[in-house]
């Protein structure tokens, strides 16, 4: 199913790779379905859309994709980096493009994030983010960039709007199952994939002209909470890079609590930021501390204790 893209948006000698859009979903119906209306705008008809039900509690998420018309699978067990993996495997193929229940995508941001795919060099490409209530955007004009260095990865992108290379994905283990939502460490599973990718000899392309809003707002809390899973997440993440790969381990855990202090400094005036910034540090710390004795598989950590099985409370949908 080859991506339609403008005359001269296919590098010279290259070709449009053919992509599947996988968005992971749980218990949010109501924001899934406007998530995939906006991907069904945004792709030719004949595009591969995967929903993979992240251990949903009821049967309303498999009925929002089968009024989509759309594939749809389930994992009984929770957790983002498992349903991304799924989706990853499910596909034949060639980039695999992954965006969020709570994120709308531009009508073009499939066309633009595969354009890079057409140098083999290139292993992942992320979008641009912005938040529903920031200004209105404007034209963006900004060219991508390649990205080459380990570090790079933390600055790539977002897992709202990625994309991966099928093989080398699936070659460096998936996306590592213990980090991201509805893990223990809940955050940092795809800054932890396009490590990964860099580290493989891939690069990573950041296309600005992709872009995809953010329509979920945290809020008190929820916001804390996240604060704290990123912080864990990133904390996880670079504990085992300490393991796999000690000098880049170094200079991954360094600049996290950097900047991570560098931000609390900053903002220490505004008390939302504060008590965010607070939230992460924290949650790095923590999240450090407790990942350095998991045991290793590959580059991944090991799942040693995952979540028990969610069933959904309708019959008829098989994990």
């Amino acid at each position: 199913m080859p991506l339609r893209t403008d005359g001269d948006a296919t590098p010279r000698g290259g070709r449009p790779a053919t992509a599947a859009v996988v968005i992971c979903s749980r218990d949010r119906p109501e924001m899934l379905e406007r998530a995939l209306a906006a991907v069904q705008r945004g792709v030719p008809d004949d595009t591969e859309i995967i929903v993979v039900d992240s251990a949903s509690r009821d049967d309303r998420t498999r009925a929002v994709a089968e009024r989509a018309g759309v594939r749809y699978l389930r994992s009984d067990i929770p957790g983002l980096s498992i349903a991304r993996n799924i989706g990853l495997r499910a596909t034949e193929c060639d980039v695999v493009a992954y965006t969020d229940d709570d994120c709308e995508v531009a009508p073009d941001f499939l066309a633009e994030l595969v354009v890079p795919f057409a140098d083999p060099q290139v292993h992942a490409a992320t979008g641009r983010l912005r938040d529903a209530h920031s200004a209105p955007s404007t034209p963006v004009t900004e060219e991508a960039t390649t990205l080459t260095r380990i570090l790079d990865g933390l600055d790539a992108g977002h897992g709202a709007l990625m994309a991966v290379r099928r093989g080398p994905a699936v070659t460096a283990g998936g996306f590592d199952p213990i980090l991201g939502a509805g893990r223990r460490f809940g955050g940092a599973e795809d800054m932890d994939m396009l490590c990964r990718l860099l580290r493989s000899g891939g690069t990573v392309a950041r296309v600005p002209r992709s872009i995809v809003t953010h329509v979920f707002t945290r809020e008190d809390d929820d916001y804390v909470r996240l604060n704290t899973n990123y912080g864990l997440g990133l904390g996880a993440m670079c504990a085992k890079w300490r393991r796999m790969d000690p000098a880049a381990g170094r200079s991954l855990t360094f600049r996290v609590a950097r900047r991570g202090i560098s931000r609390l400094v900053r903002r220490s005036r505004d008390t939302r930021t504060r008590t965010g910034q607070l939230a992460f540090l924290r949650g790095l710390a923590r999240g450090f501390s407790e990942a350095r004795r998991i045991p290793l598989d590959g580059q991944n950590f090991r799942d040693e204790r995952p979540p028990a099985p969610v069933s959904a409370e309708s019959e008829g949908i098989i994990g």
